[in-house]
Parts: structure tokens; sequence; C-alpha cells
């Protein structure tokens, strides 16, 4: 239910690399083959998760961002291997808090955070976006 609109919302998703590190944060990529595909040698992109220093916060010194987890992978381990990376970073840089935005649709995600330790703030916030997106706002000490 969400619409992608990379050159208008998105432009940092065309050179994530180069954007993540010109902001000073750090963004992970995990891919896989899935053998029932057309081209089962071809290496999928199957999870992402980034982390930037926290903007105008100040509870939280860092943020996670973009996680996202293929479906066929799920409740395999993948995203809390993938969430244990910003929050390292977040530690290393010297962070006492961690804070994510989750849009309000993506309610498996929410139980997910607050598995992780997580705490929904009570704090939302519209994005005025294409999808018309509203999102909760999370927050773990570290």
């Amino acid at each position: 239910g969400k619409v992608l609109d990379i050159q208008g919302e998105e432009p940092g998703l065309r050179a994530v690399a180069s954007h993540y590190a010109t902001g000073g944060g750090r963004f992970w990529v995990t891919t896989h083959a899935f053998p029932q595909t057309a081209s089962p040698q071809a290496e999928w992109v199957t999870g992402c998760v980034g982390v930037v220093p926290a903007a105008q916060n100040e509870e939280a010194q860092a943020e996670l961002v973009k996680m996202y987890v293929h479906p066929r992978l799920r409740r395999q381990g993948l995203a809390r291997r993938l969430a244990a990376l910003p929050e390292a970073t977040a530690k290393e840089w010297g962070a006492q808090a961690i804070d994510l935005w989750s849009d309000t649709r993506f309610v498996e995600a929410h139980a997910f955070y607050q598995a992780l330790g997580y705490t929904k703030t009570g704090e939302t916030r519209d994005l005025h976006d294409l999808s018309n997106s509203t999102e909760y706002h999370f927050i773990k000490r570290l």
C-alpha cells in the first residue's frame, strides 16, 4: 500500500553508499539467491538497514532507518541481525539511545521493534508523501 517515488521522495536511494556516507551514516544490504527463480544464480537484495546521526533529537543520538527484509526471509533471524548493526554503530558513536520511525501500517514491524526493546513514544508524524504516510516514533536505550 505504499508508493516508492525515488525521484521525488527518496533520491538518496540512487546512490545509497555515498548518500549515507555524506550524512555521516552507514547502510548495510543483504543478498540471497532464490533457486526457484528464472535466474537461480542471481543475487537478490533481501534486506537492508541504515543508521544516521539523529536530527534534532535530544534523547537519541542515532536513528535506525530503512529497515526492510524480503517477505520470504522474515522470521528467520535476518531482521534481528540487521537491527544489531545500527545499534552497535550507535554505541560506537557514544549514543545513549537510538530511535526510529515506522509507518503506522507496518503492524508486524512494530511488534518486532518492541520485542527488540524499542518503546513506542506516542509521538507521530505525517510525511505528506504520495503514500499519505503517518509514522510512529520508537526509542531504545542502549
